[in-house]
């Protein structure tokens, strides 16, 4: 991998946590008044980054040739998207944020265990991904604990 896309890839993974952190904030201080708006911005948000992540897998799985590994990571990963299309269909915000926390444990899980036997070469993304999905549980939790 090419030092260029490398750090777009960081400099990318970075600003995604962006939308995360001021809806975090926003929803602890209340910044004019827009405290539960937070919330709900937070869990759209979530939702879309973890269906995202999902068929990110898809990408990877099919540039290798098939293997049967390759069928788990397609199914675990529908099943990862389809929690988090849940996550916005229910209407107890702390429930939707306990199931999409899960759903970015279960999709780090999917990468860690299953991804990295069929592609050994990735160097710096396994790390990049432990940071980044870290610091969204991090968020996620914070979003669970109730305000100040």
């Amino acid at each position: 991998m090419r030092n260029s896309s490398r750090s777009l890839i960081q400099t990318l993974g970075a600003l995604g946590l962006l939308p995360f952190l001021a809806s975090t904030l926003t929803f602890h201080f209340d910044f004019y008044g827009y405290g539960f708006v937070a919330q709900t911005v937070f869990v759209a948000y979530s939702a879309i980054i973890l269906s995202f992540l999902s068929g990110a897998i898809w990408g990877q799985v099919l540039e290798q040739p098939f293997q049967g590994k390759g069928t788990a990571l397609l199914i675990g990963s529908n099943l990862v998207a389809l929690l988090a299309w849940c996550g916005l269909l229910i209407e107890q915000p702390h429930m939707s944020l306990l199931l999409l926390l899960c759903g970015y444990i279960s999709i780090f899980w999917l990468e860690v265990r299953w991804l990295k036997q069929i592609r050994p070469d990735q160097s710096f993304y396994p790390s990049l991904r432990f940071i980044l999905t870290t610091l969204v549980c991090a968020m996620h939790l914070l979003m669970l604990y109730p305000k100040f």
